[in-house]
């Protein structure tokens, strides 16, 4: 990977796996959002290959589809059906079975035979990781607070309440066949300073995970039919006419441990605008590494890294507020209570005088599960939750010079539909910033 990293310095949309027989993911993140009905329909596709050849039944293919009100539709298939274009002399393009997907658009053909349906087994592992970082989060905030709290967290009904919380969606073996086009794409401007979205630490070729940031607006079009093949009469087609889209990528041997991952491109007034919000424990080195074996070593390259890039659709401008911007975190929090109620607030700035809020708040428990590389347990992992329906208002503005009270406001909107993803121990990275705020 670290050859392919180092070839693939400027192009990260490309496949980086070229060679790679085990211990490798990589994922292609499509999401596009109908003009009309506001539903979010998300595609992600990649290849997952096991840490070791004792596991290499776990290596496979796969399509994910991600719709509201559903469990994931997860489409398996054998890692010879992966293709991939692994050279930026080629045109970019993924194909997995029937499927393909370019910067043009994606086209599907996913047979209901191929549905991997989770286990009782399975829900029941995610619930309970769910809920053992829900508690570290409530655990964490309430230390500070009243006694009263205090014995809330203490009480032994604090998990079964927040189990509570949880909802398994119905599964529907859903075929689907279609074809969404894309154009006017709006793509992540580089430099020789900041070859990726990652900045200068896309330099660094020994990564765990690395992040790529291929589309951060285009316009979309087309159509998508499910059809139900236990219930000829459950037929649904989805119209896409003036949507609007996003795409990302990970690659790398593993995902981070604890990272919230935030984005909208469905704001209610200014349409065409679109935001991309990360934190995540980032070690500098993977755990394959010789020198992470050193305990002081591991412990100190640890590094709550950050992504922050707003698109303003009306004028055309992209704002980076990430790590490498040298821009300041001036607030930062993450609550929850006991209903499972998750707020999370940011408040960056930099040295140009810009400003930047970003609120988000869902109800957690009632997202969309799914599967990750997991290098621990071997296997894409049912680990992650990812909500359609968080909330999230952000508002850019600029101080006036000489005016500390004076600020032009350049954006103040809110999206009803963002997806949100907090995984882990969240609170190592908001203690983190919390001792760095200014």
């Amino acid at each position: 990977m670290v050859s392919s990293n180092i070839k693939l310095l400027y192009h990260p949309e490309y496949y980086h796996g070229d060679g790679i027989e085990k211990n490798f993911f990589e994922g292609w993140y499509f999401k596009t959002v109908s003009n009309d009905d506001n539903e979010p329909f998300i595609v992600i596709v990649g290849i997952y290959r096991a840490p070791s050849s004792s596991n290499n039944n776990e290596s496979h293919a796969f399509v994910m589809v991600l719709l509201s009100g559903f469990d994931c539709l997860y489409y398996r298939y054998d890692v010879s059906e992966f293709e991939a274009s692994s050279s930026s002399d080629m045109d970019f393009y993924v194909k997995i079975g029937n499927n393909k997907f370019q910067k043009s658009g994606i086209t599907l053909d996913l047979p209901s035979s191929r549905l991997i349906k989770p286990s009782d087994k399975e829900y029941e592992e995610y619930s309970d990781l769910l809920v053992e970082d829900w508690v570290n989060i409530i655990n964490v905030k309430s230390s500070n607070h009243s006694s009263i709290e205090s014995q809330l967290v203490a009480s032994p009904t604090l998990k079964q309440d927040l189990l509570k919380n949880i909802i398994r969606h119905k599964f529907i073996s859903y075929s689907i066949h279609g074809h969404i086009y894309f154009d006017k794409m709006v793509p992540f401007l580089t430099t020789y300073a900041f070859p990726s979205v990652m900045g200068p630490f896309a330099y660094i070729p020994f990564l765990e995970c690395n992040h790529g940031l291929l589309s951060i607006d285009h316009r979309s079009q087309g159509n998508i039919e499910l059809i139900n093949e236990e219930n000829k009469d459950d037929f649904k087609k989805i119209i896409f006419k003036n949507g609007h889209g996003y795409i990302e990528k990970d690659w790398g041997i593993d995902f981070p441990r604890s990272y919230i991952w935030a984005q909208t491109n469905n704001f209610k007034n200014e349409k065409g605008s679109s935001i991309l919000f990360s934190v995540a424990d980032v070690p500098f080195m993977s755990s394959d590494n010789l020198l992470s074996k050193i305990h002081f070593l591991k412990k100190s390259l640890r590094y709550p890294g950050r992504l922050i890039i707003f698109y303003h659709g009306s004028t055309n401008t992209t704002y980076n507020f990430s790590t490498y911007t040298l821009s300041y975190v001036r607030e930062f929090n993450i609550e929850m209570d006991n209903s499972a109620m998750q707020h999370i607030n940011i408040y960056v700035s930099n040295i140009q005088g810009y400003h930047l809020k970003i609120s988000i708040k869902r109800r957690a428990g009632r997202g969309i599960p799914l599967r990750a590389p997991v290098k621990q347990f071997e296997k894409m992992f049912l680990r992650v939750e990812e909500s359609l329906d968080a909330e999230m208002s952000v508002k850019l503005w600029k101080k006036q010079r000489n005016h500390n009270e004076a600020e032009n406001v350049i954006f103040h909107d809110k999206s009803i539909d963002a997806g949100l993803e907090v995984v882990g121990n969240v609170m190592w990275i908001a203690k983190k910033y919390q001792k760095w705020l200014i």
